[in-house]
């Protein structure tokens, strides 16, 4: 049997995967009226060059070159920096493309923040919502004893079968929690560097930040792969992935304080020249 608490857990990180993203892009245009085809561009660029480029190369292409399969086997360090450049790479690249091409006349603090949150949301339902979902569909099935029906209609499938029961059942119920957790946190990490890539590009600096943002990315992936393959407690995994999005959610702050006095000394300016 699938815990009650696991279940609530599964609950509640389904709901805050799936349809969390949704209502902070309602919540976030009701207050700023951003472009709406930001949310739309950064979904697009997450989709683009995570789901159809750079998860099918390490998937499909990369295990077929002897130097990777032998960073995989004998260098954990070499591969949690090869992932975590990787991942900046494609996807800080992807958020700059887009914010000097179909953003490039939307380039504010609420479109970054906005195209942060379609970014982070599709990430969030496409990789954990999903999977919670049925998660929790099967977990059901499990407590209901439908589970154990099909194994015995499907005995050549029963190795595999069983040891998804053994899965869910056996996790602690704290993990399914933390997932949720873990997704909020991502999404503030991915909102605060789609404000940088902009900021970079607005100072005419795009390159550089580019640059910074890709080696942040880096910084932030590496060690939760390191510490995770070292069998570091999760807990302490994440508390680190939450100091990086504190660090995020103050830099986004502190932006929009800078863009607001900014345009307020602009507005001072043309009311003392008239």
């Amino acid at each position: 049997m699938v815990s009650s608490t696991s279940l609530i857990f599964m609950v509640f990180t389904a709901v805050v995967t799936t349809l969390g993203p949704i209502i902070a892009a309602i919540v976030f245009y009701r207050k700023q009226k951003y472009y709406i085809g930001s949310v739309f561009t950064g979904a697009a660029v997450f989709f683009l060059f995570q789901i159809v480029l750079r998860i099918p190369i390490l998937q499909l292409v990369l295990p077929r070159m002897e130097w990777y399969r032998h960073m995989v086997e004998n260098s954990l360090w070499g591969y949690a920096l090869f992932l975590g450049f990787t991942a900046g790479l494609f996807e800080e690249v992807g958020r700059y493309l887009a914010f000097t091409t179909i953003l490039k006349k939307r380039l504010d603090w609420k479109n970054a923040v906005a195209f942060g949150i379609g970014h982070g949301g599709i990430e969030s339902i496409l990789l954990v919502g999903f999977t919670y979902i049925s998660n929790l569909m099967v977990s059901v099935m499990i407590n209901s004893g439908m589970y154990d029906s099909m194994i015995a209609q499907y005995p050549q499938q029963e190795d595999a079968l069983m040891q998804v029961k053994n899965t869910l059942v056996e996790t602690p119920s704290y993990m399914y929690l933390l997932g949720g957790a873990e997704r909020i946190f991502a999404f503030l990490i991915h909102i605060g560097l789609s404000v940088l890539i902009m900021e970079g590009i607005r100072k005419k600096k795009g390159l550089l930040y580019l640059g910074l943002a890709i080696l942040l990315h880096m910084v932030i992936d590496s060690p939760v792969v390191i510490l995770s393959g070292l069998g570091a407690d999760i807990l302490f995994v994440e508390i680190l992935v939450l100091i990086f999005a504190i660090i995020a959610f103050l830099y986004v702050r502190g932006q929009r304080k800078k863009e607001n006095t900014e345009n307020a000394s602009v507005d001072d300016t043309d009311v003392s020249a008239l």
